[in-house]
């Protein structure tokens, strides 16, 4: 990102319109004229290998949300996995390893089995035995997680649809980066090996009528580039879809999500967090701080995106389709906030001449000022924000980009110190080779069954393991990459939460220039876009 030299006066914020107000009155407020919300899930992975536990659990817990918090009608289908096969199709954490102590690094303190534990470390077996499979426990699927049978079901509930109601997508699975040229066409991988990609998807949501606006609420790998999917067959350069669609989505077009796991005891995942705001407590039931930023006692999508924002200590940098609109539509002064994004935009004016001409709203000031006067959850979303980041609402807004350069100098010396730490190896082969040459039976392939395993406490044989003389090196390596590991790790959760803050503060302002720079019919459209991500269930 580019900060340039440019002096401008920040203007008060604008209103929205009546009609703004009135539509969002009407969806927050307005249940006695709300028709059918119609509910497509789309979850699971696209083999047992690749459908994990966590990603039924999220399902359940979707489930569990509407069955607590959805008022009015409802019509729901779920796509999972391999649907209603009963071959076990779902990837779960092994019994045996779920209910055993990890042993630490520090000579096996922690564990009965020392021996058993650094071998398997040794060995790299862990992950191979960590694991086991069953069907999956979603009652009433509607079919297996395939397209043909989600494009038939949208299109039976399509033609069910009348003005009044409303169609939300949620989707739970795995997903890929884009193929070709559109960078944004990023997809859906589904059962066997099949996907749907973006621009497919944006096709299907054609045939939702007009008057039914669509909510999306996607949590899979690269599910950012489904926020395109406002753009006439997925592509900004054609301009917006008539339909009024909306979307959060956990993860940008270009980056993995975190999430995926076969265990569920780790509910770090947006989804979690996004649904948990409705009820107060994540999918694994620890409760959650009131995401009711305007104390209207009830909670909108928008207010569960920015919680999600606040609370989940993950990878993923979440955003709304609406941000899509704005850094397609409009632009801060004097500042680059595309970062190497594509330059033909569709711009409706004389782009050249008008952004010359026209006083734009930069990047400058206190944080403080930059946020005031936008929407309550983007202010919420700052403040937390910055809290979590130690810097002051009163601060310029330059100390956000000279701490997060700082913080991503500190980044790449830990690469470099990782890197150098692979280089000087691990000791793992020698240590194991010593072992395997004083108990050959421990070099075998069914070491597991050797016989000096077997006595009832480990403990004696580890300490003579301890006294190997390529123990201490092995050990040293280990504990090295252990704190080198955890140091990156929580550094790029720090960086996570500064480029959080940087595009929330990108969103302000481009939502203060917008009125300057598009017409007045991208204008309404995002408008109605915003008061609809601040309805609610």
């Amino acid at each position: 990102m580019n900060l340039k030299s440019a002096s401008v006066a920040f203007p008060s914020h604008h209103s929205l319109p009546p009609f703004a107000l009135a539509l969002l009155a009407l969806a927050i407020h307005g249940n006695a004229l709300r028709g059918t919300d119609y509910f497509l899930t789309i979850g699971g992975g696209y083999e047992p290998s690749a459908n994990q536990a966590s990603l039924e659990a999220n399902v359940l817990f979707f489930q569990e949300v509407l069955k607590e918090k959805h008022t009015g009608g409802r019509t729901q289908a779920t796509f999972f996995a391999d649907g209603n096969d009963p071959q076990a199709d779902l990837q779960v954490l092994s019994k045996s390893i779920a209910a055993q102590t990890d042993a630490s690094e520090n000579d096996g303190e922690a564990g009965s089995e020392p021996v058993t534990q650094l071998l398997e470390r040794l060995y790299s077996f862990r992950g191979n035995q960590s694991v086991e499979y069953r069907n999956h426990q979603i009652s009433n699927v509607s079919g297996a997680n395939s397209p043909s049978s989600i494009q038939a079901s949208l299109q039976h509930m399509c033609n069910s649809m009348a003005a009044g109601d409303r169609l939300f997508v949620y989707v739970t699975a795995h997903g890929s980066e884009a193929k070709g040229r559109n960078k944004y066409n990023t997809s859906i991988s589904c059962w066997d090996e099949q996907a749907i990609a973006a621009r497919e998807f944006e096709s299907w949501l054609d045939n939702v009528p007009e008057s039914v606006p669509v909510v999306m609420i996607m949590a899979q790998c690269y599910c950012g580039g489904f926020a395109h999917t406002i753009f006439d067959n997925g592509d900004r350069g054609k301009g917006l879809a008539k339909q009024l669609r909306v979307g959060f989505f956990a993860q940008q077009h270009d980056l993995p999500a975190a999430g995926c796991r076969p265990d569920i005891e780790n509910d770090e995942e947006y989804s979690s967090f996004f649904w948990g705001a409705f009820v107060g407590r994540s999918r694994t039931g620890k409760k959650m701080d009131s995401a009711d930023f305007n104390t209207d006692g009830k909670i909108s999508f928008a207010e569960a995106h920015a919680h999600a924002m606040l609370t989940s200590q993950t990878i993923d940098i979440p955003l709304r389709s609406s941000e899509a609109l704005l850094r397609t539509y409009s632009e801060i002064g004097g500042y680059d906030h595309r970062r190497g994004d594509d330059t033909d935009l569709p711009w409706t004016q004389d782009a050249n001449d008008t952004r010359d001409k026209v006083e734009l709203v930069s990047m400058f000031g206190s944080v403080r000022e930059i946020a005031k006067g936008s929407a309550l959850e983007l202010q919420h979303t700052v403040a937390g924000l910055l809290k979590q980041l130690e810097i002051s609402p009163d601060d310029d807004v330059a100390t956000v980009f000279v701490r997060f350069e700082e913080l991503r100098d500190n980044s790449r010396d830990l690469r470099r110190d990782s890197s150098r730490n692979r280089r000087r190896g691990s000791g793992r082969r020698e240590l194991r080779s010593e072992i395997a040459d004083k108990w050959p039976e421990l070099g075998e392939r069914d070491w597991r069954s050797a016989e000096v395993l077997r006595g009832a406490n480990q403990a004696d044989l580890f300490a003579e393991i301890r006294q190997l003389s390529n123990y201490p090196r092995y050990h040293e390596n280990q504990l090295a990459r252990e704190k080198t590991s955890a140091a990156m790790e929580q550094t790029e959760l720090r960086e996570v939460k500064f480029q959080r803050l940087v595009n929330t503060l990108e969103a302000i302002v481009l939502d203060k220039n917008l009125p300057r720079l598009a017409t007045p019919e991208v204008v309404e459209h995002y408008r109605r876009m915003v008061a609809l991500e601040q309805s609610t269930l």
